[in-house]
């Protein structure tokens, strides 16, 4: 007869497998690893998850719930689209920095080419992608963001330049709290009036 699994174990496990991916990247890393790291034996971590590309599915199947709420809260907010964009890029690169291992896996695992990509990571990719350009198209029609521009190029150029300085941060850590007090509001300023003088 099967043990009954519990909620806090398989956790406990995802926490470890976090812990364990970020350190050694998740092609190097074994569920044997991952087992001694949540001080667990292997055939527990088999009592929970197939292997280790359902436990990488697994954390991604997590943060994609917590993606979604924070979507939902913020887009119910009574506010323009352009204070919506700017809360969202605060909340990002607190929650990064503040969660290193989980962002560096969500970064290296999102990155990969499409083959390499596991379902939940794709639906998380899409989800984030669909969620922003939900917010942008709110955004034209209420007036605060030009029409004119595809609202793909919007999502793409958006990503991008989140990303991009999240990036500076891991390689300058010295710039952290820097980009948490600064990047949203310079963001906002280029994005609200453009760079070109001309």
């Amino acid at each position: 007869m099967a043990r009954p699994r519990s909620p806090e174990k398989k956790e406990w496990i995802r926490k470890a497998a976090i812990r364990v991916i970020s350190e050694e990247g998740f092609h190097r890393c074994t569920t044997d690893k991952i087992a001694e790291e949540a001080g667990v034996s292997v055939g527990t971590i088999y009592n929970y998850f197939s292997d280790k590309t359902d436990i990488l599915s697994y954390i991604f199947r997590v943060e994609h719930k917590k993606l979604n709420i924070y979507f939902q809260r913020v887009s119910s907010k009574d506010l323009s689209v352009p204070e919506k964009i700017k809360i969202l890029i605060e909340k990002y690169y607190k929650y990064v920095f503040n969660n290193k291992r989980l962002a560096r896996i969500i970064h290296d695992e999102s990155n990969k080419t499409s083959e390499d990509l596991t379902q939940e990571i794709f639906n998380y990719i899409l989800d984030i992608r669909k969620n922003l350009k939900a917010l942008l198209q709110e955004g034209i029609e209420e007036g605060t963001i030009y029409s004119e521009p595809d609202l793909d190029m919007m999502v793409n150029m958006l990503l991008g330049s989140v990303n991009a300085i999240a990036f500076l941060g891991y390689l300058k850590p010295e710039k952290v709290d820097y980009i948490c007090s600064t990047a949203a509001d310079n963001l906002y300023v280029m994005l609200s009036r453009g760079i070109f003088l001309t």
